[in-house]
């Protein structure tokens, strides 16, 4: 599957020029969290809703703060044709959660890390790594034949053959014990087939649980920042009223 099948069309984006307000505007108002940032020759940045936190949190005013000042200017992207496996490679290792979609220099769409994706990641590593083994590509080629239907069609020949041509007079017993074979070595691939499929989910479960330890991290940064506005808009508010004790106290004598 490629970039261009799940990528999102119609990007939302913000000039360079334009305020921190007025991105504030766009982001609530298609329900986003991300503008990606545009000039003459493409996108040139991108600003999420935690850019705008830090902003308030660093007691600057949004109305006259440029969208350019504050966007995150090393911008990675991604060419429409690319994998979406190696497009999910490149959010996971940067930590990043919107990857811009360019070709030729112009922005043709957006995907996001919670876009549904072929592989995952580290899903797509591990089956990098079955692959240079030479012991697993042999059993994966025999469970991919054990679970399919030629598999049932070439026995179901050859038992009418061995019938019909009467190779024993009565090879039923014979029979009994190549069928007896045939029910192992197929609980045997069943096993195996189950095993890998546990292996894929245990290391995507782990893979998983890093990316939750990463938000929670990020969400405590956030609740601090939201903390550290709520105590400065506290002691502006102190620091006003004292004021205004004072002046009326001069005034009064």
């Amino acid at each position: 599957m490629r970039v261009r099948d799940i990528m999102h069309r119609d990007v939302v984006t913000v000039g360079g020029d334009q305020t921190c307000a007025d991105a504030a505007k766009l982001l609530r108002e298609h329900h986003i969290s991300s503008l990606i940032v545009t000039g003459p020759a493409g996108p040139t940045g991108i600003i999420t809703e935690r850019d705008y936190v830090t902003l308030v949190a660093d007691a600057q005013n949004p109305a006259l703060v440029t969208v350019g000042e504050r966007m995150t200017t090393d911008l990675f992207t991604v060419h429409s044709s690319a994998d979406v496996a190696d497009a999910a490679q490149i959010m996971a290792e940067r930590q990043i959660r919107h990857l811009p979609v360019v070709d030729q220099g112009k922005l043709v769409g957006v995907i996001s890390i919670r876009d549904p994706v072929v592989r995952h990641p580290a899903l797509h590593k591990y089956e990098e790594e079955r692959r240079r083994s030479l012991q697993a590509q042999i059993a994966d080629r025999i469970t991919r034949f054990a679970g399919s239907m030629p598999f049932v069609y070439v026995h179901a020949v050859w038992f009418a053959v061995w019938i019909a041509l009467g190779v024993e007079p009565f090879p039923y017993g014979l029979l009994t014990m190549i069928v007896s074979l045939e029910a192992i070595f197929l609980s045997t691939f069943v096993m195996i087939s189950q095993n890998r499929a546990d292996e894929k989910r245990k290391v995507l479960a782990d893979h998983q649980w890093e990316l939750v330890q990463h938000e929670e991290q990020q969400n405590e940064e956030l609740l601090q920042l939201s903390q550290n506005i709520l105590n400065l808009t506290s002691e502006v508010h102190q620091l006003t009223v004292t004021t205004m004790a004072q002046q009326e106290s001069t005034v009064g004598r």
